[in-house]
């Protein structure tokens, strides 16, 4: 869980201020992998998702999935 909130605080601090857009994708990035990591322990020892991490998975994982595609203003 150090490692989860460690990451989110880096996102948090890339976000205050000028943006640099690279470094803030690899901070979501880590953040991603952290709680990805911290999830599946939790499944792995079978206790529930919280639903916060369930919600921040899959936000994490939209943002990730839409800085893979090329923007179009008309849509997939």
């Amino acid at each position: 869980m150090s490692l989860v909130l460690a990451a989110r605080e880096e996102v948090h601090a890339l976000r205050a201020g000028k943006v640099d857009p690279s470094l803030l994708m690899a901070a979501r990035g880590v953040l991603l992998d952290a709680s990805e990591n911290y999830a599946a322990e939790l499944v792995r020892r079978g206790l529930p998702m919280p639903p916060a991490l369930r919600d921040d998975l899959r936000l994490q994982r939209s943002i990730r999935g839409s800085q893979k595609r090329p923007y179009s203003p008309h849509g997939p």
